[in-house]
């Protein structure tokens, strides 16, 4: 192996955001932990912001303490502010960073037919507690992380309002239209109206950075901010009141995933940056899966999301590509 095409180790983070207790917002006022909605009396959409689907994404969980602790209520329609997977959340610690899920992802059972399996672990008995009001959203922004420093961006269905909306708010001006596969499990924005081609609900996933940077703190508070304007939720001086802050628009890049990369052993490592978006042409190796190249597909082949310390039999990352509108 030569050093051109060496294996790189991940790199550490340091960890700048820190956990904080929930209790205080635990009782809310829908009968359901950790859930608060508030109505307007004014016709409108249902807008919900959502974080913790992960226990250790802490940006999302920051910036929806802040909506709440600000006493932000809609202009129109009905507001639901959430922390959903407060018990993986809980096991968050120095020496637990990689606090998830407790039993299962969140992120992956959100289908009717997986959920009706599914009542017993803890994340299902959560997804099913959240089902009544998550029914009725017609605009869901769930906020993110990654594990490791990549840029933030969206990520969206292919369906034409949920990609205008995206433009739309064009903060961040990254997105990441998910392919018609599922390899582990669906997505909380696959669920019921936010894919049904013929209903109206749209849902977005916002990823703000890296979990314990404060960058991404304030990056999901921004993009909060921004998805509560555009949809209506709040008006133009409540958004400055509160501090957003829009810089002169950026060109939107917009990729899609192909195809996933299944680690076939504990030891894939990346032989470039882990921070993703890396370019190769075909036949150019990218990964090491233990001692065995993973070359790219295809030229101008984009390694995407890479998983940190991928298991056998898991997706270490996927490879991607640029679209051009």
């Amino acid at each position: 192996m030569t050093a051109a095409l060496a294996a790189v180790e991940p790199p550490a983070y340091p960890i700048e955001l820190l956990w904080i207790d929930l209790a205080a917002y635990r009782r809310g006022n829908t009968g359901i932990d950790h859930v608060h909605c508030f109505d307007s009396g004014v016709a409108g959409p249902h807008v919900m912001v959502n974080a913790l689907t992960h226990g250790n994404e802490l940006c999302g969980m920051h910036a929806v303490r802040r909506l709440l602790d600000a006493g932000v209520r809609p202009r129109a329609g009905r507001l639901t502010l959430s922390f959903a997977n407060v018990a993986a959340y809980d096991r968050f610690a120095p020496d637990n960073l990689h606090a998830r899920c407790v039993e299962r992802d969140f992120n992956r059972l959100w289908h009717d037919d997986l959920l009706a399996a599914d009542s017993r672990s803890v994340e299902g008995r959560r997804a099913h507690a959240m089902l009544p009001v998550v029914r009725t959203v017609d605009r869901l922004l769930d906020l993110h992380s990654t594990w490791h420093a990549l840029l933030p961006f969206f990520v969206l269905s292919r369906l034409p309002r949920v990609r205008r909306l995206a433009d739309m708010l064009a903060l961040p001006p990254r997105q990441l239209l998910l392919p018609g596969f599922r390899h582990e499990g669906y997505h909380l924005i696959d669920y019921g109206d936010f894919a049904d081609g013929d209903a109206s609900a749209i849902g977005l996933i916002a990823e703000c950075g890296q979990h314990f940077s404060v960058r991404s703190e304030e990056q999901a508070w921004q993009v909060a901010l921004r998805f509560l304007q555009v949809t209506g939720s709040i008006d133009e001086q409540d958004a400055q009141r509160l501090g957003l802050s829009l810089q002169m628009p950026e060109p939107i890049d917009r990729y899609e995933i192909v195809q996933p990369v299944i680690a076939a052993s504990d030891h894939l490592r990346l032989t470039g940056s882990y921070a993703g978006f890396d370019v190769f042409k075909a036949g150019e190796v990218a990964a090491f899966d233990a001692e065995v190249p993973v070359v790219a597909p295809f030229d101008e082949a984009i390694v995407l999301a890479p998983r940190p310390d991928p298991l056998a039999g898991q997706q270490a990352f996927a490879w991607g590509r640029r679209l051009a509108v």
